[in-house]
Parts: C-alpha cells; structure tokens; sequence
C-alpha cells in the first residue's frame, strides 16, 4: 500500500461549474452513446464476476447531466450522484439522489462500503491533483471502481495533429493520459486493475452538421470494426478495478 495513503487528504477541486455545457450538440450525443455503452458492459461484467445482485447500488462522481444515471436506473439499480455544478445536480436528481459537490466531499457525504461500484466517467482530466481524487474514492471501499477518461492517443485527436491542428479538446482539460501512464496512475491511487474497455475509434475529425452526418454513417465501422483492430486508439480509456488493499 503506498504511503501517500496515510497522509491527511487536503480539498482537491474538481470540475469547476463552468466547465460543462448543459445541453450538448446531437453529434457530440451520438459520440457519447458508445462511451455509456462501454460504462454499462464494465458494470454488468462486474456484478457477473464479483457482486452477483440484481440491483446494484452505485455512485456517479461527476454525475453531469444524469445520462448514466439515467441508464443505470433503467436497469434497476440504485443510483447517487455528486456534481458540484447546481443545474446538473437538479437534472440528475430525476432518475436518483444527486449532492452538490467534489471528490474531496465524497467522505463527507458517503460511508466506507456504502456503494457497491463507485464511477467516475470524463471527470479526472479537469481536476488538478487526479491522483488524490482516485485515493479519495478508494478510502469509499467499494467492491469494484470503473474510471473513464480521453485518451491522448484516440485516433481523432492523432488525425488533426497530422493535419497540423492544435485544436484543444476541452479547454479545461488539465491532464492527459495513455493506457500506460494511467495504468501506472492508478496502480499509484492502490486500485489493481480488472479489465479494459473501449468505445468509439474515431476517423471523422470533422464537426458540425457534415461532421454529425459522417459520423453517423460511419458508425458500423468506427463501434464495431476498428475499436476490435485499434483498442489502443478509442476515444475513452475506460477501465474496471478493485482496491489493492482489502
């Protein structure tokens, strides 16, 4: 067990409200569905192999708009969110109980072994020490973790640097990772890891209403086919695991 782990955990920002978009453009939904549709697949594999409940109890850190959470109640889970933008918290509390806050809330607001799967999805990339948020949900003692975040190597990102575009993904993304590096984060936060996933391997660069156009017609190829060719270059890096220490 590292060290680190026994120190006094200072606040670590997460996302600061103005770092998200309530509504989000159709192409960007269309992008997104394979990224929930990996969540869900890492979820259902977790409870097969390790918990075995027909209804999980599971907490969204950076919960957003409630799309996962959504998804998850459907299937009959019980569902929490936390956010520490207001809107999002009013949006997500429609399909479960959501709170208003960071991953420095999290032992405030949750009790150890309180939740069976703990996920963070697209939020660690906007905070400024990820490491000691990870630790900070491992001190939560779920059963398992799923953590999910843009991959510096995804394939869309490569095409426009070939292009000669500095374009940034998101203004606010202050950390970037590839498999390896976050692997090696992770195994710094104490969690082991289970199993990789990927969503969408993107070949369309492009936005707007010609870009959401291909993007759909290109959808077969760029779900199916190429994350089974190029698992290396999907758009998420999407990964199940549990603590290293019991």
């Amino acid at each position: 067990m590292n060290e680190i782990l026994h120190h006094t955990y200072t606040p670590v920002p997460m996302s600061k409200p103005q770092d998200i978009n309530i509504d989000i453009s159709s192409h960007e939904n269309i992008l997104r569905k394979s990224l929930y549709e990996a969540l869900l697949k890492a979820i259902e594999d977790i409870n097969e192999k390790l918990i075995n409940k027909k209804s999980l109890r599971i907490l969204d850190v950076g919960s957003g708009r409630g799309e996962l959470l959504s998804l998850l109640s459907k299937k009959g889970h019980q569902v929490v969110g936390i956010d520490p933008n207001v809107e999002c918290v009013q949006l997500g509390s429609q399909y479960g109980q959501c709170f208003q806050g960071a991953f420095e809330d999290t032992m405030r607001l949750f009790q150890p072994e309180e939740f069976d799967v703990i996920v963070s999805s697209h939020v660690l990339e906007h905070v400024l020490r990820p490491i000691d948020a990870m630790m900070q949900l491992n001190q939560l003692k779920a059963k398992a973790y799923i953590f999910a975040v843009p991959n510096v190597h995804r394939n869309a990102r490569l095409i426009r640097l070939l292009l000669g575009s500095a374009r940034p993904d998101h203004p606010n993304h202050i950390y970037g990772w590839g498999k390896p590096e976050f692997e090696a984060a992770l195994q710094f936060a104490d969690f082991n890891v289970l199993n990789w996933y990927t969503d969408r391997v993107t070949i369309n660069p492009l936005g707007g209403k010609i870009g959401t156009l291909l993007t759909q017609m290109l959808t077969v190829l760029e779900t199916k086919w190429l994350p089974r060719l190029f698992p290396l270059l999907s758009s998420s890096l999407i990964v199940s695991c549990q603590r290293a220490t019991k």
